[in-house]
C-alpha cells in the first residue's frame, strides 16, 4: 500500500450502490471535506471486531483511508457512496450499464468521482469526448470539461491544507479486478449475507460449495478513456 490504492468503482456482496474508495498508509483522513462539493455520502463501519475479541458497536463514518484503521473494517479505507440507486450489479445491468468517471488532479487538490447511468444521462460534452476520442485529428476531438457535468457523487481532498498528503497516490496503474471473497466482502459476509453464512459459515465455504454461482461473474467494458491536461505532460 506504499503507492496508495484508488478503486474508481467498488462494491461487495450484494450491493447496488457503487462506491469509490481510497486505500492508503496512515496519515490519510477526510474528515474535513467542505460543504456542497460531492452529492453522495460517507460508507460507515460498526460492528468491527475489536482485537480483545468484543465487538465495537459504535457507528462511524468510514472517512479514514488508512487500511488499518482500528476503527474501521479491514482494508475499508475510506469509502464515498453514490446517491444514486442501481449504480452496480444486477440494477445496472438492466439499465445497460453506465458510465464511470475519476478525476485525479493533486494540483488542484482533490479526486472526484461521477457515475452516468442510464446512458441517455450522460452530460453531452462527456459523450461527445468519448465518440470523437478516435478521430483521427487532435482538432476534431472534444476535450472532457468535469465542471460542466454537475457535482461528483465522491469528492476526496488531497495535497497542502488538506489532511491527507497527494503522496499517498504514486505510481498508479489502471486494473480490473473481480475478488472473490477480499478483505471486505469477506468480513463482512455475515453481515450482508446472513441466511448463507449461516448455511456454509464463511464467504470462502460458500464460494468453494457454489462454483456454478460465479459462471456470470465478469466485466463487459466498451472502453476505457485517460485524460492528461497538455502542460503536465511536459513534466513527464
Amino acid at each position: 500500500m506504499q503507492n496508495g490504492e484508488i478503486d474508481i468503482i467498488e462494491g461487495v456482496n450484494n450491493q447496488t450502490v457503487v462506491k469509490t474508495a481510497l486505500h492508503t498508509t496512515q496519515d490519510c483522513s477526510m474528515d474535513d471535506v467542505p460543504l456542497g462539493v460531492k452529492t453522495g455520502f460517507w460508507d460507515t463501519a460498526q460492528g468491527v471486531p475489536k482485537k480483545d475479541g468484543t465487538i465495537d458497536h459504535t457507528l462511524r463514518d468510514a472517512d479514514d483511508c488508512f487500511v488499518y484503521d482500528p476503527h474501521q473494517w479491514l482494508n475499508q479505507g475510506c469509502v464515498a457512496i453514490s446517491d444514486e440507486k442501481g449504480t452496480i450489479g444486477t440494477p445496472l445491468n438492466k439499465k445497460g450499464g453506465g458510465v464511470f468517471v475519476l478525476e485525479w488532479d493533486p494540483i488542484n487538490r482533490f479526486i472526484k468521482s461521477w457515475v452516468f447511468t442510464p446512458h441517455k444521462e450522460v452530460p453531452t460534452n462527456l459523450m461527445e469526448s468519448i465518440l470523437t476520442a478516435k478521430n483521427s485529428e487532435i482538432s476534431d476531438r472534444v476535450t472532457p470539461d468535469p465542471s460542466l457535468w454537475g457535482l461528483p457523487y465522491a469528492y476526496f481532498p488531497i495535497g497542502q491544507g488538506t489532511k491527507c498528503s497527494s503522496s499517498h497516490f504514486r505510481n498508479m496503474h489502471l486494473i480490473f479486478n473481480l475478488a472473490l471473497c477480499g478483505t471486505v466482502a469477506g468480513n463482512r459476509f455475515f453481515m450482508d449475507c446472513p441466511d448463507l453464512n449461516k448455511k456454509y459459515g464463511s464467504c470462502n465455504k460458500y464460494i468453494a460449495s457454489n462454483p456454478e454461482a460465479m459462471n456470470e461473474l465478469y466485466w463487459k467494458i466498451k472502453g476505457v478513456y485517460v485524460y492528461q491536461r497538455a502542460w503536465e505532460k511536459s513534466w513527464a
